[in-house]
């Protein structure tokens, strides 16, 4: 459950592969058009990048490399499981109107 930015009530997330889901989100409340925010968790990518190269230095360091690993683990899993929503953008307005029963040129 994520909370609408819109009412601030709980909305029923998908599950975070299915696109077509979150496609069609949208707040039985308020009926706000929701989509997901980026996830904060990419941030620790280059620290995880860091621990695969800190855990061949040594057993000692290997241990350590290990646990971070793992606790940047739970934290991924965290942030897909509790997304944060943000409201869809509108689609553009066309350039160029088609103008069916109008006159014709």
């Amino acid at each position: 459950m994520a909370k609408c930015p819109v009412c601030e009530y709980d909305v029923a997330t998908p599950f975070f592969l299915n696109v077509d889901a979150w496609r069609w989100l949208a707040c039985p409340h308020c009926a706000a058009r929701l989509e997901r925010k980026n996830p904060r968790c990419v941030a620790l990518l280059p620290l995880w990048i860091g621990l695969i190269a800190l855990g061949g230095r040594g057993h000692r360091f290997a241990v350590i490399a290990e646990v971070l690993m793992g606790a940047i683990f739970v934290v991924i899993l965290l942030e897909f499981m509790r997304p944060r929503l943000q409201l869809r953008k509108p689609p553009p307005e066309p350039e160029i109107a088609l103008n069916i029963n109008g006159p014709s040129n």
